[in-house]
Order: structure tokens, then C-alpha cells, then sequence
């Protein structure tokens, strides 16, 4: 088995890693579109038709599984790829494994902090409530993150700044943060440091949806017969 991950940018590395740490024997390619990232500011057509055209190019490549590891590019073309454009191809993403980390953990309030597309989505709150609709999910949209990591600004001051203006809008009472873009596990402890700052103890459970999907990937593996 070979799988081909995909994403605008570097988010990729960080889910790639996730699954090169629970099977370091599989053979694994990313594919990056530089040239377009990042895609939270774009439309959700844009972002569809960037994704349907590299996933079209992997398959072109012989690709096996392919993963979307890009929450953006998940929430707006994953279904449609796995439905209508490549119906019977291994096509997967970063969205679902999450969703059951909420129901599993039992949690009942979680924050989402997420690209402005993402957000402009509901998919998050959406892909919950399938699951389980008792559960509060409310989302932040963090626009500027993505560009300054995509620059490689992951501890400068800018950072920081944005982190407090982002955080300051969730409640300090929530159970769980979601990191609803690939890219913020790059700068989790700037997060887990301005929400010390800002509320005075720890931040709750992190949730990284690209650690998620690795953990899940066996399960998915044994089904399909790998």
C-alpha cells in the first residue's frame, strides 16, 4: 500500500507524520498546492475544484489511498469526491476520526478554532451533531494563522497576538479545543501558553484531528482487507 496525502500547504507534513509514527512500514507521498494555499480565504467552489483537480492528478499516479489532510479542503470536497466524482476509490479525510474523539471522550461543550472557510462550512458543528446533536460546538474563525505559518512565523509576536485576540473569544469553561486546521498543531504550545495567559490555568483537552485520523486509519485498514 502507498497513500497519497494531500494538502494546501504545510499541514500536510503534520498529519503525514501522525501516520508515519502508527505505521512507519507504509510508503507515504504528500502533495503540496503552494501555489494556491492557502484555501481558508477562498471560496467553497474554488476550494472544490483546487481539490477534485490534485486528487484527479494522484489517481493519475496509481495512488492507493489518498487523504485529504487538510481540514479546509475535507469539509468541502471530501463527500463529493467520495460520492460523485471517484465513487469506489479509497479517498479519505481528516473530519470524521475527530467527530468520534468528541462522542467517544464524552465531552458535552467544545470549542473549534478553525480557517475562516472551515467555519463558514458548519461542518464541524454538523459532523458532531450526526453523532450525537446534545453535544455545544461553537466554532472561531483564526483567518491570519495560516499565511504567517505558511512564512514559517510559528513563535514570533504576531502569533501571540492573533492567539490572543482568537482565544479571548471562547469561554474558559470548555471541555475540549478542537484544532480545526492541520497547520495549528505547528503552533500549539504558542495556544497552550496565551490560553495559560489569558485564563490562568491549563487549556483543555487539545484535539488534533490529524492524530485522530491516524489512530482511526488501522480500523479502516482491517475493514478494507490491508
Amino acid at each position: 500500500m502507498r497513500i497519497w496525502f494531500f494538502d494546501s500547504g504545510l499541514g500536510g507534513q503534520v498529519v503525514m507524520a501522525e501516520f508515519q509514527k502508527e505505521f512507519p512500514e507504509i510508503e507515504m507521498i504528500l502533495e503540496m498546492d503552494s501555489a494556491n494555499a492557502p484555501y481558508g480565504h477562498r471560496s467553497g467552489d474554488e476550494i472544490r475544484m483546487l481539490t477534485i483537480a490534485w486528487v484527479e492528478r494522484l489517481h493519475a499516479r496509481w495512488a492507493d489511498v489518498v487523504i485529504l489532510a487538510c481540514n479546509t479542503a475535507s469539509v468541502y470536497a471530501l463527500r463529493h469526491l467520495q460520492t460523485e466524482v471517484f465513487v469506489g476509490y479509497h479517498i479519505l479525510g481528516v473530519t470524521v476520526p475527530w467527530a468520534e474523539a468528541v462522542v467517544d471522550g464524552g465531552y458535552h461543550r467544545i470549542w473549534v478554532l478553525a480557517t475562516d472557510a472551515t467555519v463558514r462550512s458548519r461542518m464541524y458543528r454538523e459532523r458532531v451533531n450526526i453523532l450525537d446533536d446534545s453535544i455545544i460546538v461553537e466554532e472561531i474563525s483564526a483567518p491570519w494563522l495560516v499565511p504567517l505559518i505558511e512564512a514559517g512565523i510559528i513563535s514570533w509576536p504576531e502569533i501571540d497576538t492573533l492567539l490572543r485576540e482568537y482565544l479571548a473569544q471562547f469561554s474558559p469553561d470548555i471541555e475540549a479545543l478542537v484544532l480545526g486546521c492541520t497547520h495549528y498543531p505547528l503552533i500549539s504550545d504558542s495556544i497552550e501558553h496565551i490560553w495559560m495567559e489569558l485564563y490562568d490555568k491549563k487549556i483543555p483537552d487539545l484535539i488534533d484531528p490529524g492524530e485522530e485520523a491516524a489512530m482511526k486509519f488501522r480500523g479502516w485498514m482491517e475493514k478494507k482487507g490491508y
